[in-house]
């Protein structure tokens, strides 16, 4: 038999277990809507999105042989927000601090069926990413014979590049996180919200996360100077988390992680593990920061308090039942059944791009934020990028996450591609959307227009003007 016809008919294999799979859980999970014992549901409901979590994750580390890759951070981030609750619930453990549990406001049939909305949702997800790599990636591949012709941006290059970025994010963002840190000595993690920053200030701010991810970048074949830049990163970022909100420094460190391990290290197994007990120890840290953002003032005694019992405390519990207040936000929109906007929610938010000068686009930005559209049982709530299909689609809307499905797989592929051909811009400008999509698990869509846009096109015009200035001067050289 050819070769070629095998290949297909493994791939036709692997395509009709991958369905098969994926349409059981679903089915199990349609089926659990008719048990009503609460304990029994939540025993079954967990057994069912633990099995499709496997099956995601072992296809997509089976498709790139790597563990640490954007596929695989979204699936599992998305599965700790929305369903951190059920293991909980499922084996009888008491929920730990910061936990805002939905059925404390709704009835159980209401979270049944937002939870089956949240598996059906990652279902077209994982059915996004699997027809891109299955049927799409291998066209783009090969009509993308000028994609290897075009001149490659040096690491030098980058360097530059992340130090400009730097420059221009450094004052801001040090104004907003000391800022913080002074309301937070005096009032606590509440008085943190009486800073009012102008957007414009925190679009330039954020190109200091930017510019650390291009440092990374160019100095990825450095190691010394990647690991200190990686390290001092890490460091500032769980500081300034004492001080504010901890979503956007989790998901910003996560989607560098992954950028340092690829260019940087390519951990070894033996690494995986003394990392996983840091990363333990690293929940220690983050729930003690939590704790303490809840007390009224800067008080001593109360702070040694909070960091003995934030080691005592089993920190899986403690980041899940966190975590997993998510899926408050799902619960909440599906119990409001407001109108759907057929995915004007998703249009509109492009005009966040220009500044908010005078108020103008101040209507978008409620449009933006949906949870202003619900009943939130006086609870205050994140956003969430499945209550966001609901809100847009309704009941529909699980169908259209096949869109971010794509989206990801696509993602994920121009950075696989870029690491392989050493194009280490694009790389930048694909990588950097991860945390953008990590922080969507539970924000808003209409956030990530904004950074990619103003970061995306300032570093293209730094690579166009630097081009125009290089050709310009060896004109002139030769002249």
């Amino acid at each position: 038999m050819d070769i070629s016809i095998k290949k297909l008919i493994n791939k036709n294999k692997t395509t009709f277990t991958i369905i098969v799979l994926e349409l059981f859980t679903v089915i199990l999970g349609c089926l659990s809507l008719f048990i009503h014992h609460q304990n029994s549901w939540f025993m079954i409901f967990f057994l069912v999105s633990i099995l499709q979590l496997i099956i995601h994750l072992i296809f997509l580390y089976a498709n790139e042989k790597k563990f640490f890759t954007f596929p695989i951070f979204f699936m599992i981030l998305s599965y700790i927000f929305n369903f951190g609750h059920i293991p909980l619930k499922a084996f009888g453990t008491e929920f730990g601090k910061n936990v805002l549990y939905p059925m404390w406001y709704i009835d159980f049939p209401t979270y049944q069926k937002s939870a089956l909305f949240a598996l059906l949702s990652q279902m077209m997800i994982f059915f996004g990413i699997y027809l891109f790599i299955r049927f799409t990636q291998k066209k783009i591949l090969n009509s993308q014979k000028i994609y290897h012709q075009l001149p490659k941006i040096s690491l030098k290059t980058i360097r530059i590049l992340g130090y400009m970025c730097i420059a221009i994010g450094l004052i801001p963002t040090l104004y907003i996180d000391i800022s913080k840190l002074i309301l937070f000595i005096q009032g606590g993690y509440t008085n943190t919200f009486n800073l009012n920053i102008h957007d414009f200030i925190e679009v330039v701010a954020n190109f200091f996360n930017f510019g650390i991810f291009a440092l990374i970048i160019g100095y990825s074949k450095q190691r010394k100077v990647a690991n200190i830049i990686f390290v001092s990163t890490i460091g500032y970022k769980l500081i300034m988390m004492s001080s504010g909100g901890r979503g956007e420094a989790i998901v910003f460190l996560l989607g560098l992680f992954i950028v340092w391990e690829n260019l940087v290290m390519n951990l070894s197994v033996k690494q995986i593990i003394y990392l996983l007990i840091i990363g333990y120890f690293g929940l220690v840290l983050l729930n003690f920061i939590a704790s303490m953002r809840n007390i009224p003032s800067f008080q001593i005694d109360k702070i040694l308090h909070i960091l003995w019992v934030s080691f005592s405390d089993n920190q899986i519990v403690t980041a899940l039942s966190e975590f997993g207040s998510t899926f408050s936000t799902l619960c909440f929109t599906i119990k409001s059944n407001p109108s759907p906007t057929f995915g004007l929610n998703y249009i509109f938010p492009i005009i966040l791009v220009l500044p908010n000068i005078a108020g103008f686009n101040s209507g978008v930005v409620n449009q933006m934020i949906f949870t202003k559209h619900i009943n939130t049982f006086n609870q205050p709530i994140g956003g969430s990028y499945i209550a966001e299909l609901f809100y847009s689609f309704h009941w529909f809307g699980w169908i259209f996450a096949i869109v971010l499905g794509i989206l990801i797989g696509y993602i994920s592929f121009k950075i696989s591609q870029s690491q392989k051909d050493k194009n280490y811009f694009t790389y930048l400008l694909f990588s950097y959307s991860m945390p953008l999509l990590f922080f969507w698990i539970r924000g808003y869509f209409g956030a990530i227009y904004r950074e990619l846009i103003w970061h995306g096109s300032f570093a293209i015009c730094f690579i166009f003007v630097l081009h125009f200035l290089q050709k310009k001067y060896r004109k002139d050289l030769q002249s």
